[in-house]
Formats: structure tokens, C-alpha cells, sequence
């Protein structure tokens, strides 16, 4: 069922939708899915189909006027160590994905989770930045963001994993480090970290 509805999200949306009353819209362009416009917009599509009345996911019309909820100007909110909370921007949630995909892509769908958590864990925690665009851009954190080697897309899985942590899921109960055990250069710094889960091909470190 999981593999039909991605395929059917992965098609070009071709018939009838509603008109939009008031309040943000997307006006649908050549090439656009349901996936991709509730990506951009930082929702899921399940909740775009559901204020537009959308019962088949593979009928849309060009020019139609998609509504969307007004929270979505806002993004997604985090707490922070101190109670405060950071607002995750369309934008973090696809650069997110993104290194998802370049750090985790082959792995099992809980790491790729597991990872996207651990990279959230990091802006909620006083030792990192505040957004997850300064946590992903610190200098000699996220190799495939600081060579410039980030896909320009991610896949569905990848998206989903990110949907998810950003829900709350965090497999790795709470680590601010991830790293791979075989290939690392850098073993005798991870000696000196507490592995806290293993995942794949991945350690969870605090």
C-alpha cells in the first residue's frame, strides 16, 4: 500500500481540484505533485489533500488554487533547551532532507530518522546553534554540506524520516553524534564518546 501511494504522489497531477475561498494559496504549476507542494510549504500531503478535499491524490488541474493552512507561514516550532522555540523553515526542512539523504541514503528507514533527529537534538541543545541551518553549516560537522556534495533532491523516505523527527521520533533516544565505525578517520575521537545506539551502519553518540 506504502509503495502505491508513492507512486501515485510521484505522477504529474492532471484533473479537477477545489477553488480556494481566502487565505494562502499555491497556484498549481506544470510538473507540480501533492508531495512536492506540501514539501515546499513545510506540511504533509496528507494534510494538504484533507483542506482541499482531495479524495485521489493523482487528480489535479494546472492553475488550480490550492489552499493552505495559515500556520504553515510560521513553520515548524521547537523547543529549545531553555524553553524558548526556533521556528524550522520550509527551506531547513528540504536542506534537511537533503543531508539526510547524503548521510543515511542507503540506510535502513530508522536510521535515516535516527540521523535527522540527532541533527534536531543538536539545535535543541545549548551546545549547538539555534536553527537547523546554522547546526547543519557549522564548520567541520557535515562533510557532504561544507564540500557542497548535497543531492539537489531527496527522496521520499528521506522526506518521510525528516517528517517524522520534526513529529518527535528520535530512535536514538537523545544522541548528538552519528558516525560510521568502519570507515571513519577519526576513531580515537569516538573513543572518547558514549555509543548509546547502533542503527545500520551507524553509531549514536552522546
Amino acid at each position: 500500500m506504502r509503495n502505491l501511494v508513492l507512486i501515485l504522489l510521484g505522477l504529474t497531477l492532471t484533473s479537477c481540484l477545489v477553488q480556494a475561498d481566502s487565505g494562502p494559496v499555491h497556484i498549481v504549476q506544470p510538473g507540480d505533485t501533492l508531495w512536492d507542494i506540501a514539501l515546499a510549504h513545510g506540511i504533509s500531503w496528507q494534510e494538504l489533500a484533507s483542506l482541499n478535499k482531495i479524495k485521489d491524490p493523482t487528480t489535479l488541474q494546472v492553475g488550480t488554487r490550492l489552499r493552505l493552512p495559515t500556520t504553515t507561514q510560521s513553520g515548524t516550532k521547537l523547543v529549545l533547551h531553555d524553553g524558548s522555540t526556533v521556528t524550522v523553515t520550509s527551506e531547513e526542512v528540504e536542506l534537511l532532507a537533503r543531508v539526510v539523504q547524503a548521510e543515511a541514503g542507503g540506510e535502513p528507514f530508522e536510521g535515516k530518522v535516527a540521523v535527522a533527529a540527532v541533527i534536531l537534538n543538536r539545535v535543541r541543545s545549548s551546545r549547538y546553534p539555534d536553527s537547523v541551518w546554522e547546526v547543519l553549516h557549522q564548520p567541520g560537522q557535515f562533510t557532504p554540506v561544507e564540500q557542497g556534495k548535497l543531492p539537489k533532491k531527496a527522496d521520499a523516505s528521506c522526506v518521510e524520516a525528516v517528517r517524522r523527527a520534526l513529529a518527535g521520533e528520535d530512535p536514538t533516544g537523545g544522541a548528538l553524534f552519528f558516525y560510521n565505525p568502519h570507515t571513519t578517520q577519526f576513531a580515537e575521537f569516538w573513543a572518547t564518546k558514549q555509543v548509546i545506539k547502533r542503527i545500520g551502519n551507524h553509531n549514536f553518540a552522546l
